[in-house]
């Protein structure tokens, strides 16, 4: 059901409005609510309904989350992970959205919604692939625009018209919005530079960009005993450039070539060295074993692995994003391999380097005899979906649909992460997610009186529960606070509520919301796991 029918419910009770909040006071719930009752969260759900029942004549309490489908990814520093792989603690790649720059966070929880029909907002096209809830959030920039003429105030403290004058862009903020609140000048996101970068290199120059020519243009050599550590680069006569450039690195990690490797057996005398040949119209640069090892360590299978490219600098990455497209050859922005991992590999590096990218399979066509995997990198660093959805010759649609599959969203404490859908890349925002298992239900809606003590009281707050029952002695849970808070964040972002968070006891003579929640609310509300500034 979508969100804007919720509250479109014709009531049984004759609802007070409420406008203009000053905040919310949080209660628990009355009567005795067994905390393992978290166990389930249908038991959550039974628990809210009878409330819904008492409180409400059976209007509103609907479970809900504000999040992504089931074919979303999201960056880690072990690649992308789907939501059944992502686990709490796992670190992911998420966006600063004070700074415009990206930081590996810890993900808090991951909070997924059992399947059920629900209303979804797809955008879709060759440059973006999304499909969102219609409140998911987003981290955006939105251009601001003014007149070049200045406003004046007349006699009477009103703004006098200044009349027409040339639009001109003149600065730009950051700001969240939701999917059905995008406007035509925000612009998502796509990359970002990484905050985390190291500042000390823990390779040389000239070894990473030998990587970047051992996993596009090596191989590693074959026995009978199985796959040896003996690796071989090749390049054409005709790319005399690039031969130059091999041979400069090999000289410079491992010295000056040799003639011929010394036959040891098996044995090894622990010198790496290599040597060049010539093949018809390829020079192949052999590597003996011990060479070749060092250079299987950082790309195993020759695929880089994601911890040697976490170490690269600035500077190297893109080294080795140059070095990997030029040995390429497959363009000026897009790189192709047979091996998706590699190709994974590759776009994690771009990733990393501040570039937005996208990944898409490309099917046997022409000469190409195989199924390759080719990323592309995107010359944008933002994707604007209104304009793009509105633009003649764009195959770019947003439109609602209906889903029935389970949803999704992670938490972290930058309230963004970075995601893959179909694959296309961009940042998007946290869920908004109050029970143990960090659901949010709605109860009466927007702009109606609380259920608490009837009309007349608790005018000037809307009302968030905790389901910890009327004791109040038991300790809330992590999901409780946060849901809470989440709850709050919402009313205050949409503008529907103040900035003030106060007890139920705050108005009324009552022992709600009992002494641990009211304790954290003269605390003054913190987040659990973030440290109190």
């Amino acid at each position: 059901m979508a969100r804007q029918d919720w509250n479109a419910r014709e009531p049984r009770g004759d609802y007070t409005q409420l406008e203009d909040a000053k905040g919310v006071k949080v209660h628990y719930t009355g009567g005795w609510v067994d905390p393992r009752v978290v166990a389930d969260h249908a038991g959550c759900v039974d628990l809210v309904r009878s409330i819904q029942r008492y409180h409400m004549d059976v209007n509103g309490w609907i479970d809900i989350g504000y999040c992504v489908d089931e074919k979303t990814e999201i960056l880690t520093r072990q690649g992308w992970k789907s939501y059944r792989e992502l686990r709490a603690g796992d670190i992911a790649l998420t966006l600063n959205h004070e700074t415009g720059m990206s930081q590996w966070q810890p993900v808090l929880e991951v909070c997924v919604f059992p399947a059920m029909e629900r209303e979804m907002i797809r955008m879709e096209g060759v440059c973006h692939s999304s499909l969102t809830t219609p409140h998911h959030r987003w981290p955006v920039e939105r251009y601001r625009r003014r007149t070049g003429t200045g406003r004046r105030r007349g006699d009477d403290g009103k703004w006098l018209r200044t009349g027409k004058a040339k639009r001109t862009v003149t600065s730009h903020e950051r700001l969240w919005v939701t999917t059905e609140t995008l406007g035509y000048r925000d612009r998502i996101p796509i990359a970002a530079p990484c905050a985390d970068l190291p500042a000390e290199p823990k390779w040389s120059d000239a070894f990473v960009e030998l990587v970047a020519w051992f996993w596009t243009e090596g191989h590693v050599k074959r026995t009978r005993a199985g796959v040896s550590s003996g690796v071989t680069i090749c390049q054409s006569l005709k790319s005399p450039w690039h031969l130059m450039r091999i041979r400069a690195a090999l000289h410079a990690v491992f010295g000056p070539s040799v003639d011929r490797f010394p036959r040891q057996g098996r044995a090894t005398d622990g010198i790496p060295r290599w040597r060049e040949a010539t093949n018809d119209d390829l020079v192949e640069f052999h590597l003996s074993v011990d060479a070749g090892r060092r250079l299987i360590e950082v790309a195993p299978g020759r695929v880089p692995a994601f911890d040697f490219l976490l170490s690269l600098s600035q500077s190297q990455l893109g080294l080795f994003i140059e070095t990997s497209m030029a040995a390429d050859k497959n363009g000026q922005w897009t790189l192709s391999q047979k091996d998706r991992a590699a190709a994974e590999a590759f776009m994690f590096a771009v990733l990393l380097s501040g570039s937005g990218a996208s990944l898409h399979r490309v099917h046997p066509r022409g000469d190409t005899k195989t199924e390759m995997w080719q990323v592309t990198i995107r010359r944008q660093q933002y994707f604007t979906p209104r304009p793009a959805a509105q633009h003649k010759t764009a195959a770019f649609a947003i439109q609602k649909e209906t889903y029935n599959g389970p949803i999704w969203c992670p938490r972290t404490e930058n309230e963004s992460w970075l995601a893959r859908r179909d694959g296309t890349v961009y940042f998007t925002g946290n869920t908004m997610i109050v029970c143990p298992h960090q659901k949010v239900f709605e109860g009466r809606g927007l702009h109606r009186l609380p259920a608490a003590n009837g009309p007349g009281l608790n005018v000037g707050h809307y009302a968030v529960l905790g389901l910890v029952g009327e004791s109040g002695l038991v300790e809330p849970p992590d999901g409780i606070l946060h849901g809470i808070l989440d709850a709050v964040e919402y009313l205050r972002e949409e503008g529907f509520a103040g900035k003030e968070i106060k007890g139920h006891r705050d108005g009324y003579a009552t022992e709600c919301p009992g002494v641990h929640l009211y304790a954290w609310i003269r605390n003054g509300a913190p987040r659990p796991g973030v440290p109190v500034r």
